[in-house]
């Protein structure tokens, strides 16, 4: 599923938020993007493309669609994507 059908799904199933720690994820983002220094770096793209999914979902109150993109980055950062 690509970055666009994920927010489609979370627009159209709305999700009860819940008292996940969003913040832990975004520092665990923080730090596995912490190698990215500039926009030469063929990572930058797809990472910040996920990144906006993750800000998306969390406005959206989506954990599953925010964890999903915070792995997808995780896999890019590995990379595995």
């Amino acid at each position: 599923m690509d970055y666009l059908e994920i927010i489609k799904k979370m627009e159209q199933v709305p999700e009860p938020k819940t008292s996940q720690d969003w913040l832990a994820v975004w520092r665990d983002l923080a730090a596995a993007t912490s190698g990215i220094e500039n926009k030469d770096d063929p990572r930058y793209e797809p990472v910040m493309r996920w990144l906006d999914v993750a800000t998306t979902a969390e406005i959206l109150g989506s954990w599953s669609g925010f964890c999903e993109a915070a792995e997808r980055v995780r896999e890019i950062m590995r990379g595995r994507a």
